[in-house]
């Protein structure tokens, strides 16, 4: 049996890039537009935040609520295919699954909502989706996904360098850090 694999790659959008026109000449269709709560756990020796472990509860436009992990990730696995498991969660289970986390030792980091826009198209056997992630006093970011299985996740790597290609993200700056050390650090300064 095979696992679902996010390839991804992101980038830091900049004022000069017209998103729209790549969106559009490479035959993205628009999906929809939502606001996604994010709410990141770290574990007490701080293991999540130097390995890049994702463990966090994401409450999407209020309807929606789902529990995500992701093992330990690097500038590699982030890039070419990421592990990640979600479970489905009753939107009115928030702060049980919050108080269960705490008891099992793992503390809320940072928490911020974040607008997503999300384009697609089926293509060549799987799903590639572009999202433009907005959050306020942050950023505004784009990232490249082909969603696919461990079996073909080698030939979809070398797709989403060519999907990297046609959207000429080389003119923009990479987004080298998860979004949760991003939004903690742009409190910091």
């Amino acid at each position: 049996m095979s696992k679902i694999i996010e390839i991804e790659d992101s980038y830091i959008l900049n004022d000069d890039y017209d998103v729209d026109f790549y969106i559009n000449k490479n035959n993205f269709k628009f999906v929809d537009t939502t606001y996604e709560t994010d709410t990141y756990y770290v574990d007490k020796k701080g293991t999540f935040i130097d390995k890049r472990i994702c463990l966090r509860t994401r409450k999407t436009n209020d309807e929606k609520l789902e529990l995500t992990y992701k093992p330990e990730t690097n500038d590699e696995t982030e890039k070419y295919g990421k592990k990640e498991v979600n479970i489905s969660l009753c939107i009115d289970d928030g702060k049980d699954i919050n108080f269960i986390l705490n008891e099992l030792g793992y503390n809320k980091y940072i928490e911020f909502t974040k607008k997503r826009t999300t384009y697609t198209k089926y293509h060549d056997g799987a799903e590639y989706n572009i999202m433009i992630d907005e959050i306020n006093e942050v950023g505004r970011f784009i990232e490249l996904e082909i969603i696919t299985d461990e079996e073909h996740q080698v030939y979809y790597a070398k797709k989403l360098d060519k999907l990297v290609e046609d959207f000429d993200c080389k003119k923009l700056k990479p987004k080298n850090a998860p979004y949760r050390d991003i939004v903690i650090n742009s409190k910091i300064k």
